[in-house]
């Protein structure tokens, strides 16, 4: 309790100050509001230990982050998808015979192709494979595998 009514006193000094400091103009009324909230968020911290000796942020956030980050992976996924079968379309168009287009990302990372694996199967052309899947993925040949099987 007694921490608490220090801060409060140590944030209502650092307000005074900050009002003599800051000149009037846009930005200081920007930086009055957010030291406004820094004072309602301090003036309520104690709050929680009084209505329940239990509360824990983490469990109050915990279930809408991995909700978040569920529909992040799904919403990749897709994008993923969408990717292969736009590549496996496209080779398809060029008259190879496709069987699979597998796209791997450097740490799940969606924007940073890693490798992209390209399943034939016969005669193949890889200059024609390099060009169409390079032209579509904006990727290197380096990045591009072929395997005939």
């Amino acid at each position: 309790m007694n921490a608490w009514l220090l801060s409060i006193v140590g944030v209502v000094s650092l307000g005074v100050l900050l009002e003599i400091l800051l000149a009037d103009g846009e930005t200081s009324k920007y930086i009055k509001g957010v030291f406004a909230l820094a004072v309602v968020l301090i003036l309520v911290a104690p709050l929680p230990k009084f209505l329940n000796k239990d509360f824990d942020l983490n469990d109050f956030f915990g279930k809408e982050m991995q909700t978040q980050t569920t529909f992040l992976n799904s919403v990749n996924e897709r994008k993923n998808q969408e990717r292969e079968n736009r590549i496996l379309t496209e080779l398809k168009k060029s008259e190879i015979d496709v069987q699979k287009v597998r796209i791997f990302y450097l740490r799940g990372d969606t924007d940073n192709i890693d490798v992209v694996k390209v399943y034939v199967k016969g005669d193949f052309e890889k200059d024609k494979i390099y060009k169409v899947v390079g032209d579509n993925l904006a990727c290197k040949q380096d990045k591009i595998k072929i395997y005939n099987g």
